[in-house]
């Protein structure tokens, strides 16, 4: 399942679709359409839930790149389905820079 919310000074859209090459498409026109002259004042939050299927993966990631160099402000998040069990989806975690290092320096110090 495909989820994206656009904001732009011109309004701000809810889509929701299946995640298909068609549907892709016409988020981006949608994007193009609520773009205004200044480009980084668009923003999209695009969430592309339970799947793993690569090449779906691959023309996400092309799109987010394409926007990205347009000036569009994107912020992307993926739950992919583990093959092994596809009912339970597994999320990626962001880590904030430093964690790591400071957690280990505070266990050898401490």
């Amino acid at each position: 399942m495909l989820q994206a919310w656009i904001s732009s000074p011109r309004g701000s859209l809810y889509f929701a679709a299946p995640a298909t090459a068609y549907n892709l498409e016409t988020l981006r026109s949608h994007v193009r359409a609520l773009r205004d002259e200044e480009a980084a004042r668009t923003c999209l939050a695009l969430n592309l839930g339970g799947t793993e299927d690569r090449a779906l993966l691959a023309r996400v990631s092309a799109l987010v790149a394409a926007l990205t160099l347009e000036g569009i402000h994107v912020r992307f998040s993926a739950t992919v389905a583990a093959p092994e069990a596809q009912s339970a989806p597994v999320r990626a975690r962001r880590r904030r820079a430093g964690t790591d290092a400071a957690l280990l320096n505070s266990r050898a110090h401490g």
